[in-house]
C-alpha cells in the first residue's frame, strides 16, 4: 500500500510512511493540472481540495511528505503564510506556492526565505514540472555545487547591442562578437534575441527557433534554472543561443522584471551576455540598457543614422548613466555612407569607436550559408574590424586574462 493510500485509510493513532508529495489547492483547474503531472514524478500523490490552514492540519496528523505544495491564492500575505508551513517541517521538505500575485519581488522573497518555487495561476503543466525538477535539486547549503556553480564565472559582462534605426547590421554584430568571444577568445557566451516577432538571429546561424522565451518575459516567475536550459540552443561548448519566433497574431506583453531573473541565472553560467536588443519593446530595452555592462550602438554614416544614434545616445544617458557606450559605425566606406566620419562625429557629439567596412557580398553569403562573417571569412577586413570590438570586450571584462593574448593578436593584425 502506498503512502497516499496508507493515509487515506489510516485511524487515529496510526503511524504511515511520509508521503512523496501533498498538495492543497482551492481550484479544480490548478489540482486537476497536479494530479497530472504529480502522477509522473511521484508514486500517487496526495491532491486536496484546501490551502495553507488545511496543509497545517495535515502536517500536524501526518509524517511531512517530501514534496508540499499549497495554494496561497486566497491569503493577505502570502510570504508570512509560507513561512508559517516551514516552521513545521524539517528541511528536507521542498515546498512549492501557487498564488495569483505576479509579482518579481514576491518570488525573490519567497525563495531567499528557503521556498523550492513559487507558481503564479493559472499553472501550467510545463511550469510545475520545472518546479518539480528543482525539488530534486540538493538542499543542503553544505552540498557539492554542481557543475556548472563550480565552473561559475566570477563576473559576467551584459553587452546590449541596439540599432540607431532598422536595417544597420546591429544583429549582425550581435552575432559575430558572440562567437569571437566565445571561440577566440574562450568566454562562455549566451546570445540572447529579444526581438521575439522579427528577431534574425536564428535565421541567420540557420537555428529552430525555440519555444518559452515569451512565456518566461511575459510571466518572470516561470524562469529557472530547467527553463534556461530548454530555450537554449547549444552552438558549441562556449557558444549558446536564445532566440525565438513568435506568430504575429497576438501582442507580446514584456515584463521587464524578467530580464533581472534571466539575467541572474545565465549569469552563473556565462562570462559573457550579448543581447541583441529590440527597438520597439520600451519596457525590456530600457531595462536591458539599466543592467548592461556596455552599451553598442549600431548605425551608419548617414544623416537619418546620426538623428536616431543621437536619440539613442541620449536615452542611454538617461537610463545608465556612467555606462560605457560604444559606436559602430557599419558598412562605412559603401555606398552607405553618405556623411564623413568626422563630421559625423562631430554632430553626434561622441566618438565612432569603430567602422566596419561595407562587404555586401561576404555579409549575404554568410547569411546564405547560416554561418557568422567572421566564420566565413577570418581575414576579411569586415572581420578583423569586429575582432577588435571583440578584444576591446574581452579585455575589459577581464584584463589580466587576455594581456597574454594581446600581442598574438597584433602581430595577426600587422600580417593582414
Amino acid at each position: 500500500m502506498t503512502a497516499a493510500e496508507q493515509f487515506l485509510d489510516q485511524e487515529p493513532g496510526d503511524v504511515v510512511a511520509a508521503a512523496e508529495c501533498a498538495a492543497f489547492v482551492d481550484d479544480e483547474q490548478t489540482r486537476d493540472v497536479i494530479e497530472s503531472v504529480a502522477r509522473q514524478f511521484f508514486d500517487v500523490p496526495i491532491v486536496r481540495q484546501g490551502g495553507c490552514e488545511d496543509a497545517l492540519e495535515f502536517l500536524a496528523e501526518s509524517p511531512t511528505p517530501k514534496v508540499l505544495i499549497v495554494d496561497i491564492g486566497e491569503s493577505a500575505a502570502p510570504l508570512t503564510a509560507m513561512l508559517s508551513l516551514t516552521a513545521a517541517f524539517t528541511e528536507q521538505t521542498r515546498l512549492i506556492g501557487i498564488g495569483t500575485i505576479n509579482d518579481i519581488n514576491l518570488y525573490r522573497e519567497m525563495v531567499g526565505a528557503g521556498i523550492t518555487d513559487y507558481l503564479v495561476k493559472p499553472v501550467t503543466e510545463k511550469a510545475l514540472a520545472a518546479a518539480f525538477c528543482r525539488t530534486e535539486e540538493p538542499v543542503d547549503a553544505a552540498a557539492p555545487a554542481t557543475t556548472a556553480e563550480q565552473q561559475a564565472p566570477q563576473s559576467v559582462s551584459r553587452i546590449a547591442v541596439v540599432g540607431a534605426r532598422g536595417g544597420v547590421g546591429a544583429s549582425s554584430v550581435a552575432i559575430n562578437l558572440a562567437w569571437l568571444l566565445s571561440h577566440e577568445f574562450e568566454q562562455r557566451t549566451t546570445l540572447i534575441d529579444l526581438d521575439l516577432e522579427f528577431g534574425t538571429v536564428a535565421l541567420a546561424l540557420d537555428l529552430e527557433p525555440i519555444r518559452g522565451l515569451r512565456e518566461a518575459l511575459e510571466s518572470p516567475a516561470r524562469i529557472d534554472g530547467l527553463f534556461v536550459e530548454s530555450a537554449t540552443a547549444r552552438i558549441t561548448e562556449k557558444l549558446a543561443v536564445m532566440a525565438t519566433e513568435e506568430t504575429l497574431a497576438q501582442q507580446i506583453i514584456y515584463n521587464a522584471e524578467a530580464i533581472d531573473i534571466l539575467f541572474d541565472h545565465m549569469g552563473k553560467s556565462n562570462e559573457f551576455i550579448i543581447v541583441d536588443v529590440p527597438r520597439s519593446a520600451f519596457a525590456v530595452r530600457q531595462r536591458v540598457v539599466e543592467l548592461a555592462s556596455n552599451i553598442i550602438v549600431v548605425t551608419e554614416l548617414t544623416l537619418p543614422g546620426l538623428r536616431d544614434a543621437m536619440r539613442m545616445l541620449t536615452g542611454a544617458e538617461e537610463t545608465a548613466l556612467g555606462t560605457p557606450v560604444t559606436v559602430i559605425a557599419n558598412k562605412g566606406g559603401g555606398p552607405h555612407q553618405a556623411m564623413p566620419q568626422k563630421d559625423f562625429e562631430k554632430a553626434l557629439g561622441h566618438k565612432v569607436d569603430f567602422v566596419i567596412p561595407e562587404d555586401r557580398k561576404l555579409f549575404v553569403q554568410a547569411a546564405n550559408n547560416g554561418k557568422p562573417v567572421v566564420q566565413m571569412s577570418s581575414n576579411s577586413a569586415a572581420s578583423k574590424a569586429l575582432r577588435r570590438v571583440a578584444q576591446k570586450l574581452a579585455e575589459s571584462q577581464n584584463p589580466a586574462q587576455q594581456e597574454s593574448k594581446k600581442g598574438s593578436l597584433r602581430r595577426f593584425f600587422k600580417k593582414g
